[in-house]
Formats: C-alpha cells, sequence, structure tokens
C-alpha cells in the first residue's frame, strides 16, 4: 500500500498511529557506509546502484498512455530502479507540503498537479566519500539515459539534470495528490502503467497513517488552503516516503528542517514524456523511497551583530 492519506469530505480522518520501521528490523550499524555501500551494490533485477557502469545497456524506455517509464530490457512488466548516496542541495529546495504553490502564477498548473521538488548533488558527508567519488559517474549514465532516445532536431530536450555554482545536480520530484479514481484494469494500455504518483510499498495493507499526515490538517501556505479542500473528494494526498533513522515516514511539518542539506539513500526511478505540441522531450527522475542517513550540518552563525530598534524604544539593541 502506497503512503498515502485519504479524505472524506464528511469526517476527518484521524488514524491511529505512525508508519513506522520496527526497531528491530533496524540494526544500530545500518546505516554505516559500508552496510549502505553494500546494499547499493546488492544485486537485483530490477534496481542497480546509479553509478554502476553502462547502466543504459541494460535499461530502456517502455512506452506507457502519457508517461514512458524505465524498464529492464526483456522485462517490462516492472519499472526500473536507481538508487544511491546523495546530498539533498539546498538551493532550489521545494519539499515542502505544498511545493511553493503560487495560485497567481500563470506559469504554474493546476494545485492537483504539483509537484514537491529538490535536487541532488554529490554528499559533502566524510562518512560517505565512495558515495562522493561515484557521483560523477551517477551523471553520466542519467545522460545516457536520456540520449537513449533519438528526438526530432527540432525538439527540445528538457533534462533531469541541472547546474549549480558550476557543480552537477539532478532534480527529483515527487506527485503530492493522486486521483481516487483507479486504472480501468480492463484497459491493456494502462493495467501495468506505472504513474509518477505511485511510490514503494512503504507500510502495509492494513496500516494507517498519523493524524498529521491527514489530507484535512495537511500544512500547506494559507493561499493553498482553498484548493486543497476542493479536492478532498476527488484526490488523496501521498506524503513522501521519505524515512527518518528510526524508521518513521517524516511529517510534513518536518520536511525542510530534517532534509534540507541532509545526507539520504534515495530510490528512484526514470521517465519521460513527449509534449508534441511544444516539440518538448521531458525527462524526470520519480522519487520512490528515501531514507536519512545524516542530518543536514548547521549553517554557520555570522560573528556580526546587527542593530534593531523596536517602536516602544528610543535606544538601540543588537541581535545576533
Amino acid at each position: 500500500m502506497p503512503p498515502k492519506q485519504k479524505s472524506s469530505a464528511n469526517a476527518p480522518v484521524t488514524p491511529t498511529s505512525t508508519s513506522t520501521v520496527p526497531d528491530s528490523i533496524l540494526p544500530r550499524n545500518m546505516f554505516s557506509p559500508e552496510v549502505v555501500r553494500e546494499h547499493l551494490n546488492t544485486p537485483d533485477i530490477s534496481a542497480k546502484y546509479a553509478s554502476t557502469p553502462q547502466i543504459v545497456q541494460s535499461v530502456e524506455f517502455r512506452r506507457g498512455k502519457s508517461t514512458d517509464i524505465l524498464v529492464l530490457k526483456r522485462n517490462a512488466d516492472s519499472e526500473f530502479i536507481l538508487r544511491g548516496v546523495y546530498q539533498i542541495a539546498r538551493n532550489d529546495f521545494y519539499f515542502i507540503p505544498d511545493g511553493c504553490y503560487d495560485p497567481e502564477n500563470p506559469f504554474q498548473s493546476r494545485f492537483q498537479d504539483v509537484k514537491l521538488s529538490c535536487c541532488l548533488t554529490a554528499p559533502q558527508s566524510s562518512d560517505f566519500e565512495f558515495a562522493q567519488e561515484d557521483f560523477p559517474a551517477c551523471i553520466d549514465n542519467l545522460r545516457s539515459i536520456e540520449k537513449s532516445i533519438k528526438p526530432n532536431k527540432d525538439n527540445e530536450i528538457l533534462s533531469s539534470i541541472t547546474t549549480h555554482l558550476g557543480s552537477p545536480q539532478f532534480k527529483l520530484s515527487h506527485a503530492l495528490l493522486e486521483p481516487k479514481t483507479p486504472l480501468e484494469p480492463n484497459d491493456v494500455s494502462t493495467t501495468k502503467q506505472i504513474a509518477d504518483t505511485e511510490t514503494l510499498p512503504s507500510t502495509s495493507d492494513d496500516e494507517t497513517l498519523d493524524s498529521v499526515f491527514a489530507m484535512e490538517t495537511w500544512p500547506v501556505a494559507p493561499r493553498c488552503k482553498h484548493y486543497l479542500d476542493e479536492l478532498f473528494d476527488s484526490h488523496d494526498i501521498c506524503p513522501l516516503p521519505a524515512y527518518d533513522m528510526k524508521g518513521n515516514l517524516i511529517p510534513p511539518t518536518q520536511y525542510e528542517t530534517s532534509l534540507r542539506g541532509a545526507t539520504v539513500k534515495v530510490h528512484f526511478t526514470y521517465s519521460h514524456v513527449h509534449i508534441k505540441k511544444s516539440k518538448h522531450h521531458v525527462y524526470t527522475t520519480i522519487l520512490r523511497h528515501l531514507q536519512l542517513l545524516r542530518a543536514p550540518n548547521a549553517l554557520p552563525s555570522s560573528p556580526y551583530k546587527r542593530l534593531r530598534v523596536s517602536a516602544s524604544a528610543s535606544s538601540f539593541k543588537t541581535r545576533s
């Protein structure tokens, strides 16, 4: 069952427990560099370490109704997962409950289509030097995957790969909302279609999420509240499949403090959309699972103090 929170317009959702991985299966050394590296390189027919050489030779995009999804060649029944250790960049961080949606922005789509996103870069933690050294190989693999589809010369490629201050990054996204209406099971073209709103199973079928994940209390900015309320009957909230070091699903109120600048292990897949009208080929990396490995480092404080004066005081004060 995906970690999504269903809603009812008539009665608030008040689930009884938080999605948690039992402590018994979270040994203390689970997040050591050696254990993490071993997991990344564990053979798996549907997943690989994103820095494995020449991944592009064993994968391809399978055409869907509207989105092409990355699959293993000759095994198109399930999506192909890439995994690695990265640092969540502090720039362009939109892993917040409303994705910084602005209804006044004419270039943004509808609220139900909003995506939470962040950029992943090489980890700076000294614990994961291997991942820092392997990051260029990951970027090379992503570029090769994007080049596996040959566009017409007049088409533009919108890559998931970006740069910030001269260093490569790639953008990771997650769909916040999912329509309640399921795909028609008798439609052959959509039976096995994998949309970017799906996530890897992380809770059991009978498990419920804590009320902090309820759609009725989802902490969006006031400018977004009206748009969220309109979707109670038609959509479900899909929290980030992001887990802290105790195995708990990270609450939306803690997304920024827990994740921005953090070192994380990420499972993701790749999608491709050809927008014929605008002649764009759009590539997106889609989050499936995120595990916090190291908390963000505290930002450096300034040694300087600045002057301030209150409305009711005539004397200057200083603050850090």
